[in-house]
């Protein structure tokens, strides 16, 4: 009976379930940790390595962002693909803000006051250098920087004054080349003798002589045609002085050379040859030597000088076309009634002898001629000479009138048509 009733309670006795563990926040990692989720001790190393390498990516995407706006904007190139070179001149004593601004100006970089500052901020400002740079749109404002202190830049100007060019064609030129500033003030200096009468031989000549008075430039004549190197800072009045400088040494090369010249003969011998006796002053010679120059070509140089010396041999009239236009300031070959006739001192259809003075700044050329004309004309006798074709600025040669007129009546037409397309060139531009 007892034993039923232990048997019965067994049985009645409820089975103890399975507890299956709750979880809590410790118990959750130590089963990753240990468990399914093995790998959590490696996220622990490379979580904070990812969340650095995103923030510093993030900040570097920023200041590249940041830097190629200011580059775009400041520091580049106004145009990558213009690399045309540009003249960019400094001045002496400029100031940096001057010179950032005129950069700015010419387009050549984005901010005067970025150059400004970089300029300073490198110490760079003691070594910029004035004079001409050659620049381009397409540098960076460090190039910029580098080229203006790099000692490159060209503190000269090259200038070339033509045979035959006036005063007044010089101070154009002068002005177009930006070698000078006003056309007016250099042809002021022109007529300053006391400035410069220490500067040339010539001039101080004619002015012991009293021939300058009258005279349109009394430095016309002395302005010696060559090639020059001057400064760009140089004045007007610098120029001038350089220019008269070179004429002293034409003149010490032809007026006062000593060289004998010699013909060959038939038999191979050599012959001194007498120079041509005149008893023309220095700026005589200066002043025929202008006529010259704008009669002819260099070839036949000697052959109208030899013409100009028999006219004034025989006590003849020059009549020279240039010296009838010269008070005009125009070129042509059909002279009007008013231009030859024209009383002034400078038209040799007017006045005799020479005129008052030189009508051009002759080459060394054309004053050697004027001391040496060619003797075969001059024991020929020829008197005249005309143009043929204006194009060629050939000339035909003549020792009767009745010869020259009908050199003139074979040619004439060709010289009215020739000034009127220069006319008509000349209206259109």
């Amino acid at each position: 009976m007892a034993d039923r009733k232990r048997r019965a309670r067994r049985r009645a006795r409820p089975r103890q379930a399975v507890q299956t563990e709750r979880y809590n926040i410790k118990t959750l990692h130590e089963d990753r940790e240990y468990g399914l989720y093995w790998y959590a001790w490696v996220w622990k190393i490379l979580r904070p390595v990812l969340i650095f390498l995103c923030s510093f990516l993030i900040v570097i995407g920023m200041v590249n962002y940041g830097y190629n706006k200011v580059y775009d904007n400041y520091l580049g190139p106004v145009d990558a693909q213009d690399t045309a070179r540009v003249k960019f001149e400094i001045e002496s004593g400029q100031s940096v803000t001057a010179i950032g601004a005129n950069l700015e100006k010419q387009q050549l970089i984005h901010s005067g006051s970025i150059f400004k500052y970089l300029v300073q901020f490198e110490g760079l400002t003691n070594q910029l250098s004035y004079g001409s740079f050659e620049l381009s749109p397409s540098m960076t404002v460090n190039q910029i920087i580098a080229e203006l202190t790099s000692g490159s830049q060209t503190n000269e100007r090259t200038i070339t004054i033509v045979p035959g060019w006036t005063c007044e064609d010089i101070a154009d030129y002068l002005v177009g080349e930006g070698a000078i500033d006003s056309a007016e003030e250099f042809l002021t200096l022109c007529n300053d003798v006391d400035r410069f009468v220490g500067d040339s031989y010539a001039l101080k000549a004619a002015q012991d002589a009293g021939t300058l008075a009258g005279r349109k430039y009394a430095l016309e004549g002395y302005l010696a045609p060559d090639t020059y190197r001057v400064f760009r800072s140089a004045s007007a009045e610098s120029i001038i002085a350089t220019l008269l400088a070179q004429h002293n040494s034409v003149i010490d090369s032809v007026y006062y050379a000593q060289d004998v010249q010699y013909r060959i003969e038939e038999d191979g011998s050599y012959t001194a040859v007498e120079g041509y006796e005149s008893d023309l002053t220095m700026d005589q010679y200066i002043i025929l030597a202008s006529m010259i120059e704008k009669e002819a070509k260099p070839e036949d140089y000697a052959k109208v000088s030899a013409v100009f010396h028999n006219r004034l041999k025989h006590g003849w009239k020059l009549e020279s076309d240039p010296t009838a236009t010269y008070t005009f300031g125009l070129t042509h070959y059909i002279l009007s009634q008013e231009e030859l006739t024209d009383q002034n001192l400078y038209n040799t259809y007017v006045v005799s002898g020479l005129p008052i003075g030189p009508i051009c700044n002759p080459s060394t050329a054309a004053l050697k001629a004027a001391m040496n004309p060619d003797m075969d004309y001059i024991e020929q006798g020829y008197m005249y000479f005309c143009a043929t074709d204006p194009g060629t600025g050939e000339l035909a040669f003549a020792i009767t009138r009745e010869e020259h007129q009908q050199n003139v009546a074979r040619y004439q037409q060709m010289w009215a048509d020739y000034d009127a397309q220069h006319a008509a060139r000349s209206s259109e531009g």
